[in-house]
């Protein structure tokens, strides 16, 4: 089951260096500290060939110790694609639309011999990140030195105030794309639907204080 159980959508995230707000570009991530990790929710791995490189996707959500979510990327690439040899530039993650998202990095082997692993890409400092104008897609960059051979990035945590997650995206980008399944926060809620969840509630305590006083009469 993707969804977490959760007594709201979201909730107030820890503050930290590097926020990525729509229509950012060009920050530079956070190195992450691992005692905030918490604890894993979800991961998978995607491997696939795509038209310039072949490569496998691994992702994750944890818990973190404040609570809320962090979504986790790595690209690992693992050979020449079907119809030629590029290097990887930049990975996308969707759907994180509503929720603030700070942008941390991990050189080191993240969660201890699980699916992710230690950085092998000389100059990966080299990375950036940012987040569509509308805040859908965070995109990562790997610059001047993207991924070659089979080299694989470092990992990236996006933490978010989000407390729910579902299926999401995460796509790779170079003279072609490739797409997996990753994980996303859940969808908050519109307006319209947030003014009609509140109406609902609305009219349900006026029903029970209703029927609470129909109950009450005596009748002599």
């Amino acid at each position: 089951m993707l969804a977490v159980a959760a007594s709201a959508t979201f909730a107030s995230a820890p503050a930290q260096a590097v926020v990525i707000a729509p229509g950012t570009s060009g920050l530079i991530f956070t190195p992450f500290v691992s005692a905030t990790q918490g604890t894993l929710l979800a991961s998978t791995s995607v491997s696939g060939t795509a038209l310039t490189f072949a490569g496998l996707l691994r992702a994750a959500v944890y818990r973190n110790t404040a609570g809320t979510l962090d979504f986790y990327y790595q690209v690992a690439r693992t050979g020449a694609g079907s119809d030629g040899n590029q290097m990887i530039d930049s990975f996308t993650g969707a759907d994180f639309s509503g929720y603030t998202v700070d942008g941390f990095v991990s050189t080191a082997d993240p969660d201890g011999g699980g699916i992710f692993t230690a950085e092998n890409n000389p100059g990966g400092s080299t990375t950036t990140t940012g987040r569509s104008s509308t805040g859908v897609t965070l995109q990562t960059d790997f610059g001047t030195n993207g991924l070659v051979d089979t080299e694989n990035s470092a990992t990236y945590i996006f933490r978010t105030n989000a407390l729910d997650f579902t299926r999401g995206t995460f796509g790779v980008i170079d003279g072609s794309t490739f797409s997996g399944f990753a994980y996303e926060p859940t969808a908050v809620p519109e307006p319209a639907a947030w003014a009609m969840l509140i109406g609902g509630f609305g009219l349900t305590g006026a029903s029970l204080r209703y029927r609470r006083r129909r109950t009450n009469v005596v009748f002599a």
